[in-house]
């Protein structure tokens, strides 16, 4: 099984293989959507950029009850999984899909706009084109809400890895599997470094980031636009 392969083997057993593979996977989205209840209960549009088979949804769809969102995902499998989840809740009237890629363009902008688990599957360079367009979409006063894999200040590099691989092995992954989850790492897995990540949404004029979550390599990040934005700034 080719590991990140979202129209294969891969994407067809995502959600059984997800929680597996990336710690608190589950508190993230909880968390995330807490945090948009919170700041943007509200909000009438919404942006989820890989979307993939939807299981955020439920719980934004929830947090945020007059959003409209609009989905952007690049797997046609995935989107597949998405449809059937969304059709499934009796929420296909508050979801549209926007263009396969955020590069592609979109109309408007966005009380909230949520990536979770998409910058680690992009290199260093991607990474920050996401970034910049993501931060474009997002409206004054809104928040942005990020997920990746991230190795910055984690709580002793080796000591993560060791417990990551115990991790696994206690979850039943098997060594073969351990192994290319290992070597995946900045290959097809890229850490999402947080100097960067500060470098580039305060430069597109929002406010630097908040680690909301760390599990292990895994973080959640807010990072909000001010509802009065500085002469001079980005979107001036």
């Amino acid at each position: 099984m080719a590991l990140l392969d979202f129209d294969g083997d891969y994407g067809r057993t995502y959600n059984a293989r997800i929680r597996r593979l990336i710690p608190a996977y589950d508190a993230i989205f909880e968390l995330a959507a807490a945090t948009a209840a919170a700041l943007q209960p509200q909000a009438r549009r919404a942006l989820v950029v890989g979307a993939g088979s939807g299981t955020e949804l439920p719980a934004l769809l929830q947090a945020m009850p007059l959003a409209r969102f609009t989905l952007i995902e690049p797997s046609q499998q995935m989107r597949g999984l998405c449809n059937a989840l969304v059709a499934e809740i009796g929420a296909t009237e508050r979801v549209e899909w926007g263009p396969d890629r955020l590069e592609n363009g979109i109309e408007g902008r966005f009380e909230v706009v949520i990536s979770h688990n998409v910058l680690h599957v992009l290199p260093p360079v991607e990474q920050e084109k996401l970034l910049q367009r993501m931060a474009a979409q997002l409206a004054p006063g809104g928040c942005l809400l990020l997920s990746s894999y991230c190795e910055s200040n984690p709580p002793g590099f080796e000591l993560g890895l060791a417990i990551g691989r115990a991790r696994f092995e206690a979850l039943g992954m098997d060594s073969a599997t351990i192994e290319a989850v290992m070597a995946s790492r900045n290959t097809k897995v890229f850490s999402m470094d947080t100097q960067r990540l500060q470098r580039e949404l305060t430069h597109a004029g929002l406010e630097a980031p908040i680690a909301l979550l760390q599990a292990l390599f895994q973080r959640l990040w807010l990072s909000r636009r001010p509802a009065q934005e500085c002469e001079g700034g980005a979107d001036a």
